[in-house]
């Protein structure tokens, strides 16, 4: 399945190709980051580490920040 996805930290769009079945833990883990180190949107909203992509679909990735 072929997944766009808008990194904003990069401001750059970017195109994945995952398994049938991937879920949103697959593509952090592609993306080489971590399911607490980023936030995926679909319509706008946060999306659960374990819910599965749609095919064609389009994301937004937004990397947390952390501090002390």
């Amino acid at each position: 399945m072929i997944i766009t996805v808008y990194l904003a930290r990069e401001r750059k769009e970017k195109t994945i190709e995952l398994n049938q079945n991937s879920t949103v833990q697959d593509l952090v883990k592609r993306l080489n980051l971590t399911v607490q180190g980023a936030v995926v949107l679909r319509d706008g909203l946060p999306v659960l580490e374990e819910e599965r992509l749609i095919d064609g679909e389009r994301l937004i990735v937004v990397q947390t920040a952390s501090g002390g």
